[in-house]
């Protein structure tokens, strides 16, 4: 007994769901194409967050960069600076140069990541188009299967009613 014949008997009413192979095949196209708009709008949704998220970061990080320089600039010129220190504006210049290059490289990080996320969603979106040819394709598998089966089993003429061979046999001794 094959597998495909015991599932058949386990789960009579769940095998085909009493739809024809077209009628299987459109609701599968659907889902497909639910999954696909559902992909495309959260990866829009996502675009979006992203472009505002920049925008609000890029704006906070100038008026920091702003209020640091603006601290900067209140320092007098002659202000007494500690032993084997730099003067407090160059000190100030440093940590600024040091805080404009550790932005750059967060936003290129933040960029990758999204990145990775974009591409992690289309590999789930070429996933769920996989899976669902894989399953249109078991549908035609099965409606072939259950061709063959009709096919192959002959049709059993009617027993004759009358006595068994060995009733016959105990009748005569």
């Amino acid at each position: 007994m094959g597998k495909k014949k015991l599932a058949k008997e386990l789960f009579p009413l769940v095998y085909g769901w009493d739809l024809s192979k077209k009628e299987r095949k459109e609701q599968w196209h659907d889902f497909k194409d639910n999954m696909e708009k559902l992909f495309d709008q959260y990866q829009d949704m996502k675009k979006a967050a992203r472009k505002a998220k920049k925008e609000q970061w890029n704006t906070f990080f100038s008026q920091v960069m702003e209020m640091e320089q603006t601290v900067a600039d209140s320092i007098p010129e002659d202000a007494p600076t500690p032993p084997g220190m730099p003067a407090p504006k160059e000190f100030i210049e440093k940590v600024k140069e040091y805080q404009e290059t550790a932005n750059e490289h967060a936003v290129e990080q933040a960029d990758n990541m999204f990145d990775l996320m974009v591409e992690r969603q289309k590999k789930a979106k070429e996933a769920v188009t996989d899976a669902v040819q894989n399953v249109e394709d078991k549908i035609d598998e099965y409606q072939a299967d259950d061709e063959e089966e009709k096919e192959a089993e002959p049709v059993k003429p009617a027993a004759k009613r009358g006595p068994k061979p060995a009733a016959k046999a105990k009748a005569k001794a």
